[in-house]
């Protein structure tokens, strides 16, 4: 007779079932559907420029193809023909298999002409609202064109896993996190939905076009009922800014690790083998550990490659645009010294923080195999909220020598820098670049904290890295955030290049299918 403690628990035994009915419909899925064929010129092309746009995108890789879906569609709106977006799912296909995002034959001709319907009815919702004086535009492309991207990009990719995934996460948190303790001087009527917000931000690293779509879809809202589409959006909105949302964000983004390897556990083994018992279980979840420790280690380094070459497209893009310019109004000649160290010492800056990012310890493996045993095969406990030990006392004092160090570090290099013959102007541009990098680097390190549950114990050379770079962590925080919202960069590939590249691309290639439609008739 088996322990009980060997059978799946209640929340155990429904993730399994629906992992499993998902796969059943998964296989009947398009089985007998004709498949559409990309036939075209300008794969080489399309598929370079694509490489550059992203590198300047800086975004993650998940959500690439999210993001090259919204562009299209921001072209496409932007012209108002309802023709072309009658007939747009089928060059988006195109576009997109051009730029190897998809594989050739792999989109059933019937989903193409679904993304078209789904297109129309976002546009007119779209005209609406730009009828609508009072909304900004960066507004209604949020609400009509990147819930648009999204639920496009679904239609590509099946994430019917994630959904349940999310769902087991929700269902599992909802019982264990204490609200008294987490908000102990007010009540919070939507935490169920601050905690789905959080998990899909946490647990699934959603962009807030993902997270605004997955709550559009649950309320089951669409632009054709625009009023209440436009007051879900609104709330949406107020919600992502959120203090407590937040919070509740950094505690699932805290003890998270063991969810987010049951994530990539459902993505490449097979449920019924890996649940039927716990030792199963624990080898599998073992064996899925080591594969995410290969795999951050080289996300890292890929992510090292990535951050670098952003890093010189921009500073290429200011160097000529600003300090060239700069320098010959002002000197009369280029200053080679700044123009030279401001272009190679932030792209070297991130590749020394590449040798402070360690993989976790052997600790960290045990501590993981036991928590995530436990969300299967145990009646889940009431989580004891961690809270760091605070030198209550001293903290203020702590944060004045900190703040009162930084300005000295700021000021020495100040000065080292005017020794070399920067202008102000130059220096200025040395602590953006800096910045961003430390901010970058920063952002490489979080691929090992989404791992661990224990804190791992620091070594001199990060303590030292951490003391002396955080500053510039939180300037660049600022920067690649205000960045982001207006991606400058981007913003010039996307008019001076990939609106007349894509649109010369396509008349090539219904010119070829008007040539051979000649031929034929001959």
């Amino acid at each position: 007779m088996s322990d009980q403690t060997d059978q799946l628990n209640s929340n155990g035994r429904k993730f399994l079932a629906a992992l499993l009915a998902n796969q059943a419909n998964r296989h009947k899925k398009y089985s007998q559907h004709e498949m559409a064929h990309v036939i075209g010129v300008g794969r080489t092309l399309t598929s370079a420029y694509e490489q550059l746009r992203n590198a300047a995108e800086y975004t993650e890789e998940h959500l690439l193809l999210q993001k090259a879906i919204a562009r299209y569609f921001r072209r496409l709106f932007l012209i108002h023909d309802h023709k072309e977006i009658e007939q747009c799912g089928a060059e988006l296909v195109v576009e997109l298999t051009l730029a190897g995002y998809l594989d050739n034959d792999s989109i059933p001709i019937i989903e193409v002409d679904r993304i078209s319907k789904l297109a129309i009815e976002y546009f007119e919702g779209f005209t609406k609202l730009e009828k609508k004086h009072s909304l900004p535009a960066d507004t209604i492309s949020k609400w009509i064109i990147d819930v648009l991207a999204v639920r496009v990009e679904q239609i590509f990719n099946d994430h019917t896993n994630d959904v349940i995934f999310a769902d087991f996460a929700h269902s599992t948190m909802l019982k264990t996190y204490d609200l008294a303790k987490l908000f102990p001087s007010k009540k919070v009527p939507d935490f169920p939905v601050l905690l789905y917000v959080a998990i899909q931000r946490a647990l699934l690293h959603a962009d807030e076009a993902l997270i605004r779509a997955t709550l559009v879809e649950r309320y089951k809202q669409t632009p054709r009922v625009l009023k209440s589409y436009t007051s879900l959006n609104k709330q949406i909105d107020e919600l992502l800014k959120s203090e407590d949302l937040r919070k509740v964000y950094n505690l699932v983004n805290r003890d998270g690790a063991p969810y987010r390897i049951v994530r990539q556990l459902l993505n490449e083994q097979h449920p019924e083998n890996t649940f039927s018992s716990k030792p199963r279980f624990k080898a599998a979840y073992l064996q899925q550990i080591e594969t995410e420790y290969r795999r951050a280690n080289s996300r890292i380094n890929k992510a090292i490659i990535k951050s670098v070459i952003f890093l010189i497209i921009t500073k290429v893009l200011i160097g000529i645009a600003i300090e060239v310019p700069y320098d010959q109004f002002i000197h009369g000649q280029i200053i080679w010294v700044p123009l030279i160290i401001n272009l190679l010492f932030p792209p070297l800056f991130m590749l020394l923080l590449r040798y402070t990012l360690v993989l976790p310890s052997s600790a960290n493996t045990a501590a993981l195999i036991e928590k995530a045993t436990t969300l299967f095969y145990k009646t889940n406990k009431t989580v004891e909220l961690k809270r760091r030990l605070r030198a209550n006392g001293s903290k203020m004092a702590f944060q004045i020598a900190y703040t009162i160090f930084g300005i000295i570090i700021v000021c020495l290099v100040i000065a080292g820098l005017l020794m070399l013959q920067f202008s102000w102007v130059h220096i200025i541009i040395f602590f953006v670049f800096v910045s961003t990098a430390s901010f970058l680097g920063f952002r490489l390190s979080r691929i090992v904290r989404d791992l661990e549950v224990v804190e791992a114990d620091q070594s001199a050379v990060a303590t030292i890295r951490d003391f002396f770079y955080m500053p510039f962590v939180v300037l660049g925080q600022w920067m690649t955030n205000t960045y982001s919202q207006f991606n400058i960069v981007g913003t010039i590939l996307d008019m001076v290049i990939e609106l007349p590249l894509k649109t010369i691309l396509r008349l090539i290639r219904q010119w070829s299918s008007f040539i051979n439609e000649r031929k034929d008739e001959l």
